[in-house]
């Protein structure tokens, strides 16, 4: 199990993502049924160690996501969305509440 610190995202919008992609951040989104989708931000820094690409495969694996007020949402991986040269940088990840 994988715990990963994140912000609320208030802002949206590809010149906002952008000013996030340069600040070491990125955007990603929390969804599932029933629940309000959750718009937040991740450091690329938190997620450096964790294989995405394996935990993508397996579709099991359970991801902590933690946010300022240390309220814990457990997700899984739907998508992540890479940049087009560079595989390794992370531009987008959709998670789904369990």
């Amino acid at each position: 199990m994988y715990n990963i610190k994140f912000l609320k995202r208030v802002q949206t919008g590809k010149k906002f993502s952008r000013r996030l992609r340069i600040n070491n951040q990125f955007p990603a989104i929390i969804y599932g049924k029933k629940k309000k989708e959750v718009p937040i931000i991740l450091n690329n820094n938190d997620v450096v160690n964790i294989n995405f690409k394996k935990i993508l495969k397996k579709k099991c694996d359970i991801i902590n996501l933690i946010d300022e007020k240390e309220k814990i949402y457990k997700v899984n991986i739907i998508d992540i969305q890479y940049h087009p040269f560079k595989n390794t940088k992370i531009y987008h990840i959709d998670f789904l509440f369990i």
